[in-house]
């Protein structure tokens, strides 16, 4: 997923027409509501373009998870793994599918579904684009007892 920092506030952003979309659930002043390519009008997603210099930073946010000693990749992070309490692992490496009781999905693809109770470590990796990827990347080590407050804090 793509966020900006505009004005000091942080928003889940797109880019289209070298411009970036900046998205809100709450609307701000200079913001409208999103009309889809159907033509529907959606009063809780609220939108604005913005030049890429007008936006503090644009990055992409990437995770990893740390089971068992072992760093994976998750299908998904969101605020939705705080109703099952489960996050979901995959592999592509058979023998570590084998040795972790991963299941297969479809060739060279396996996962699994483990408690957030169980995992290690959230690993999250800030990756700054175009304009601003000389920033370098930012890794942060969410430690266990921090996950559920940092899955809740994410924006939609």
């Amino acid at each position: 997923m793509k966020y900006s920092i505009y004005k000091g506030k942080l928003y889940l952003s797109s880019i289209r027409n070298m411009k970036v979309r900046l998205r809100s659930r709450v609307y701000e002043e200079g913001f409208k509501e999103l009309v889809d390519l159907l033509g529907n009008i959606h009063n809780d997603i609220f939108i604005k373009e913005v030049t890429i210099e007008d936006v503090d930073i644009i990055y992409n946010i990437e995770y990893k998870v740390i089971y068992k000693g072992r760093e994976f990749i998750p299908w998904a992070v969101g605020k939705f793994i705080l109703d099952t309490g489960k996050i979901t692992l995959g592999t592509n490496d058979e023998k570590e599918a084998r040795l972790y009781n991963f299941k297969k999905v479809e060739q060279f693809v396996f996962k699994k579904e483990v408690e957030i109770e169980e995992v290690d470590a959230l690993i999250e990796i800030k990756k700054p684009i175009l304009k601003f990827e000389s920033m370098g990347e930012q890794v942060t080590r969410i430690e266990p007892k921090y996950i559920k407050d940092y899955l809740k804090k994410l924006l939609e």
